[in-house]
Formats: structure tokens, sequence, C-alpha cells
């Protein structure tokens, strides 16, 4: 992607968990550069859980490199405990094995991104989460962003399963349209 227009992100709040020291100031200098309204920075699960909840965040950016970054993924992609579960999510990590992309992906991670970075593949990865928000898709074991980048016809029944919601009702495991307030960046 180049880059040929301006953003304005002076209204989007991103929190940034990374237990690395490095990591989390290397981040946290690239949003801030960026003239993100607010960044928050935080290193563990609780106080990251704590600023999620207590915070208008619109992107979190998180080092999924151990347990912990992975149970904050999983915390923030709970529908019934999660302020907003839709809210895109940039995992990073120092590996970039086949082993941990599925995890993130399988997890619900918006995007993956192997550190370390440069601030335009930063930059390039925020912008196309905001411009390209995917739709959301709930299954039984799964809440977060549908895996298909491409509309393509397919042969064959639709093998979606039905799945109880948390009112335990039956529903399919379709689409679930992203809140379209979260689009707040200016151009």
């Amino acid at each position: 992607m180049r880059l040929i227009r301006t953003f304005d992100f002076s209204s989007i709040t991103v929190l940034i968990h990374a237990e690395s020291e490095f990591a989390r100031q290397l981040l946290t200098d690239m949003c801030r550069a960026l003239r993100f309204q607010a960044v928050v920075s935080k290193r563990d699960f609780n106080t990251s859980w704590q600023a999620f909840r207590s915070n208008p965040i619109d992107i979190v950016i998180g080092d999924i490199a151990n347990d912990e970054g992975h149970r904050f993924l999983k915390a923030v992609r709970n529908i019934e405990q999660s302020p907003n579960a839709l809210i895109p999510f940039i995992a990073t990590s120092i590996a970039s094995s086949i082993d941990c992309v599925a995890r993130a992906r399988d997890s619900g991670a918006t995007e993956f991104l192997k550190l370390p970075l440069s601030a335009v593949t930063l930059i390039e990865r925020i912008i196309y989460v905001i411009e390209h928000p995917r739709v959301f898709v709930r299954a039984q074991n799964y809440l977060g962003p549908d895996r298909r980048r491409k509309e393509r016809p397919f042969d064959g029944p639709d093998r979606r399963k039905t799945v109880p919601t948390a009112a335990g009702e039956t529903s399919s495991a379709q689409p679930l349209e992203t809140p379209g307030d979260q689009r707040r960046v200016g151009t």
C-alpha cells in the first residue's frame, strides 16, 4: 500500500498491550508520532484489561508472543464480558511461525504484524483496518473477523452450524455487522 493521502488520527484512542518494555515503548512512540488522540500503553493482562474496560478504545495493538497476550485477546473477544468485542485487534509477535499466526487468527486477531516493524508497516496496517473493516463472525468456539478476504462462490451446501447464543437461543454462524460508529477517522 502506498500512502497517497493524509489521515487524521486525532479522534482515535489506541491501547498497546506488550510485556516487552522495548516493544511497548517503540509502538507507543510510533502512535504518538501519528498524533492519535490518546495512546494507552500497558504491560500485563490486569492493567491492560482495566484500561480496555475503562477507556473508549478504538484500536488495540497487542503482543501475543506469550500466553498472557493470548489471554488478553480472548478476553477482548469475549462478547459477554468485553465492552467492545468487535474492536480491531492488531496482534504483534516476534515469532511468525505458522503456528503463531494461526493461533492469533483462531483467537480472533484482526491483523498480524511481526516485530520488529517499521513505522510505515504500522501505519499501513492501521489504515487498512480502518478503511476495510472486516465483518465479524460468531461461531461456537470463535468470535472474530471473517477469515475470508475475498467473496468467492462455492459449490455445495452451507456448512455453517447452528450454535447457542449467550441468551440460550440458537443462531447460525452468520456474520455480525461491525458497528458503523467505529469508523471515526477523518481523511
